[in-house]
């Protein structure tokens, strides 16, 4: 290859390359006109060329490359001239624009400028699109997510009108609330709350949670609403967002449990109650016997919660109760029995129920208990005992007085009438003590009582011819018999025989308690009567007259002195209060105790 066909094609493509670089500076700086009249030049300049070279009459030798060397300079000269005088001609269409038109851009520059605005807003109008569809996709995941709880989420304004919406409650749709505000949807009644609450949030910028019940029907909904306030760019709040949940439900459990646990209190109460009249305590032990609970606080113990039956029973009364428990334990059965607390006279008996605790698998974890007092049942039992050993005591006496009383009597008595009426007549005054014995519960019986019982047997009650004064006094159940027979003799000899056999006769019975010549306590009977037949002292002495004289010095160490005066029989008798008063046996004194 010669040098000229490696010459031509550089020169060639610097052509080129220098025809667009000034092209580009021209549409650059000038204009797109200029730009491709400075192209155009250079692609006619690279034809001339092209076709010098192609020439083949030209081929071969320096005379040749001489000339192709001078028409392609020429071509060169020729295009930058020609770019040149374009330039300059562009710009001084350019400068004449601006000096008539006071600077307006070119047509081009706004074309681009207007292009580039058009993007620009394109891409805006693009984002917020995105934006907007976002939004939406947002509110229906939203909406898809609390269709079915209950919750309700909506957008408010600072002058409180709702601007957005999801999951509306109450009946409500979208289209029912959305510009309206608080003032009309919510009761009046409640509207200070709400709108107090979400204004406070306005101002402060602070969350606020409230509780709200609506009206619902024939029933009410509640709701819990918290109140976020909205800033934009730490400036003053333009809105809030609330969340509204429905909490009806967990409050009307609220609800059952405040009525459950004040009727379960009412209840235990009332439990509590009827255990403590009934004198009953129930407690609960673990299994080392250690106290978990008990239905009272206080016991004749003290508290019992946290100690053992160590701590609160006496040793000797540990092993039967001890032996109940553990029995309930071991044999995973209830154990009853009867258990005894205490000494002396603080003794108190309970009747002991054992139930085990037992778990589903099987496991004992300990017992509840219920122990009812029956210290009053066995100190009744015990009283019982008392009496039927009394009363058989004194039924063996009784009888052996009776038959006492019948064998005198028939031995003294004139005819079977006689027998028969003076033997009723003692057994009358017989039964009149025993049942005021009886009635004391063989504590003893007031004199008084035994005189007036007597004499109603034979006087009708309120009698003003009788007169029975003296202190109040209490002589044994053994006195009484003894004493109420010599009452009844003398009661009989003045029906018969004395006083009150004669409408004008008196009678007054009179005691009092004095010392003796000893100075002895003793009691004084004086037994008086009045205006009515002459006394007279009995040829042979009776049954009455043994009794009133010899039963009552032997059984009472009495002293018996009878006058027979013209105007009545006058008795007195002394007796030392030391047999009278009741003594203290031990069956007695047992029964003292009880009492």
């Amino acid at each position: 290859m010669t040098a000229a066909g490696v010459v031509l094609p550089a020169t060639v493509f610097v052509l080129l390359a220098m025809t667009l670089l000034v092209s580009a500076l021209c549409v650059r700086a000038v204009s797109t006109r200029v730009a491709l009249s400075a192209a155009a030049t250079g692609v006619f300049g690279l034809v001339l060329v092209r076709i010098a070279a192609l020439d083949p009459l030209l081929a071969g030798g320096w005379f040749q490359f001489a000339v192709q060397s001078t028409i392609f300079s020429l071509g060169i000269a020729v295009l930058m001239l020609a770019a040149f005088i374009s330039a300059l001609v562009s710009l001084r269409a350019r400068f004449r624009r601006r000096d008539s038109l006071a600077l307006i851009p070119s047509v081009d520059l706004v074309e681009r400028s207007e292009d580039t605005r058009t993007a620009r807003l394109r891409r805006l109008l693009r984002g917020e699109h995105d934006k907007a569809v976002t939004a939406n996709e947002m509110h229906r995941y939203l909406e898809m997510a609390t269709a079915n709880s209950q919750i309700t989420i909506y957008l408010q304004n600072t002058r409180l009108q709702y601007l957005w919406i999801v999951n509306p409650r109450m009946n409500l749709g979208s289209g029912n609330v959305l510009g309206l505000t608080d003032e009309d949807l919510i009761p009046p009644d409640m509207q200070p709350l709400v709108i107090g609450h979400k204004m406070r949030a306005i101002k402060t910028g602070t969350k606020q949670t409230f509780e709200l019940e609506l009206p619902d029907g024939a029933d009410s909904a509640w709701f819990r609403v918290d109140v976020v306030p909205i800033r934009e760019d730490g400036e003053d709040v333009t809105g809030i967002v609330c969340a509204a949940i429905d909490i009806t439900r967990a409050k009307r459990l609220d609800m059952m449990r405040t009525d459950l646990s004040r009727r379960l209190a009412e209840t235990l109460q009332r439990f509590n109650l009827a255990l403590r009249s009934e004198k009953i305590s129930v407690f609960s032990q673990d299994l080392t016997m250690r106290y978990t609970w008990a239905n009272a606080d206080e016991t004749l113990v003290g508290s019992l919660i946290g100690r053992t039956d160590e701590d609160v029973l006496l040793p000797s009364d540990l092993g039967p109760i001890a032996k109940l428990k553990r029995g309930a334990i071991e044999s995973k059965r209830p154990q009853s029995g009867e258990i005894g607390v205490g000494e002396g006279g603080d003794r108190r008996w309970y009747d002991l129920h054992v139930e085990p605790n037992i778990r589903t698998d099987g496991q004992v974890t300990g017992i509840t208990c219920a122990s009812i007092d029956i210290t009053d049942r066995k100190r009744n039992e015990e009283h019982m005992r008392l009496v039927m050993r009394e009363l058989t005591h004194r039924t063996k006496n009784l009888l052996a007085v009776v038959i006492a009383i019948a064998r005198q009597t028939s031995a003294n008595a004139t005819d079977t009438e006689a027998f028969v009426t003076a033997l009723i007549g003692r057994l009358r005054a017989l039964s009149a003590a025993q049942d005021l014995i009886v009635a004391d519960d063989w504590a003893g019986v007031a004199v008084d009582d035994l005189v007036n019982v007597l004499l109603r047997q034979s006087v009708a009650s309120g009698n003003a011819r009788v007169k029975v004064d003296g202190p109040r006094l209490i002589i044994s159940p053994e006195a009484a018999q003894n004493f109420g027979l010599a009452i009844h003799e003398l009661i009989t000899n003045a029906v018969n025989y004395g006083s009150l056999s004669s409408p004008t006769g008196l009678l007054s019975v009179s005691w009092t308690v004095r010392p003796d010549e000893n100075g002895e306590e003793e009691i004084s009977l004086h037994w008086s009567e009045e205006k009515g037949p002459a006394a007279k002292e009995p040829d042979r002495r009776g049954f009455g007259m043994m009794v009133i004289e010899r039963s009552l010095a032997r059984a009472l160490k009495a002293k018996v002195t009878l006058d027979f005066a013209p105007d009545g029989l006058c008795a007195e008798i002394r007796m030392p209060t030391a047999g009278l008063l009741p003594q203290t046996r031990g069956d007695q004194e047992k029964l003292a105790q009880v009492n």
